[in-house]
């Protein structure tokens, strides 16, 4: 049987390179040659092995873009060596979500590299619905970027009706600095990105963001806005000090959204809520139109940029040791085939 390489989580700490079989797509099934896929926040609770759901062994890897190389029998438009992103969600179908209309926020939601094998291997096989067309001219370093681009298009679009003159992004990482760019795409009001490492700092500044350091954002806030507070926020760092933070710079009626999935429940300050009158939005995943506006904005966007290292998928240990280690890594790439 023929095999291909794959990024494996063997158990806590341990992501390899292994030879495991290459499958064949099946009816409704399509074969993609992977030519990037990123890591994400949600890959480092996989691979401590503090992650809910995912178990070893498994291919993780949900940011993929790559190149169709085969189909099965299949009701499409999609031709062998179109290029195309995942779309990494599996849903049940028949919750009240799903059947409803809002799909990912399914109650049984599932991913790929997190519930069952994901793309950071040579190939992957996913059913043809899960795949979405990209420009044949775009990288596939930005194709896997559409993932994380489509979280920060949901977000920006959950504000709707939140405009603000001043808006702030909490957490300078990869879903923050997308947000900021997003929001900024969109004819959002002056926006201001804060995050404790100077380095995410110097990097927003580098995407045409306003940084400052977190430490100092609560008294910036109350001196552009004369002590009134902000009408937007986006707290995207997933910390007690931002969950914390975020009701205390928001003025009287502000908005809230809570884009970070926090990793255990978080002190909040409601008698602000009350106080205030606060609106606290959640946000989760993205819709397939998401992606589809992800993609129509990434060319008008410095994504590039986010984009601090690649390696080849036989260093893959090598890799996430850099992504984890945070001091100057923001997207780490992984290019099976590049």
């Amino acid at each position: 049987m023929a095999e291909m390489l794959a990024a494996r989580y063997l158990g806590p700490d341990r992501i390899e390179p292994v030879d495991v079989p290459l499958g064949q797509p099946g009816p409704g099934e399509a074969l993609i040659r992977i030519e990037a896929c990123g890591f994400c926040g949600s890959d480092i609770g996989i691979i401590s092995g503090m992650h809910p759901r995912a178990r070893a062994p498994l291919t993780v890897g949900h940011e993929c873009a790559g190149v169709l190389a085969k189909l099965g029998s299949a009701n499409t438009t999609l031709r062998a060596g179109d290029r195309v992103a995942i779309f990494p969600l599996i849903t049940c179908g028949n919750c009240n979500a799903c059947r409803n209309g809002y799909s990912h926020v399914c109650s049984r939601l599932r991913l790929y590299g997190i519930d069952t094998e994901g793309g950071m291997a040579d190939y992957v096989k996913v059913p043809v619905e899960n795949l979405i067309l990209l420009p044949a001219d775009m990288a596939p370093q930005v194709g896997a970027l559409i993932e994380p681009l489509a979280v920060a298009v949901h977000a920006v679009k959950r504000a709707s009706g939140g405009e603000s003159e001043l808006a702030v992004v909490m957490g300078a990482g990869p879903i923050g600095l997308l947000t900021g760019l997003v929001a900024q795409a969109r004819g959002a009001g002056r926006i201001l990105i804060t995050d404790v490492l100077a380095s995410r700092l110097q990097l927003a500044r580098e995407t045409g963001l306003e940084a400052l350091p977190a430490d100092s954002l609560e008294k910036a806030v109350y001196e552009l806005t004369n002590g009134e507070g902000v009408g937007l926020v986006f707290e995207c760092a997933g910390t007690p000090a931002t969950a914390r933070g975020m009701t205390t710079i928001a003025r009287p009626r502000g908005t809230i959204v809570n884009v970070s999935v926090f990793k255990k429940p978080a002190e909040v300050d409601l008698q602000a809520v009350n106080f205030k009158e606060l609106t606290i939005l959640g946000t989760r995943v993205y819709t397939r139109d998401d992606f589809r506006e992800a993609i129509e904005l990434a060319p008008r966007l410095p994504l590039a940029k986010l984009i601090t290292h690649e390696f080849p998928l036989a260093r893959v240990s090598e890799a996430y040791s850099r992504f984890v280690s945070g001091a100057d890594a923001c997207k780490v790439m992984v290019m099976p085939n590049g």
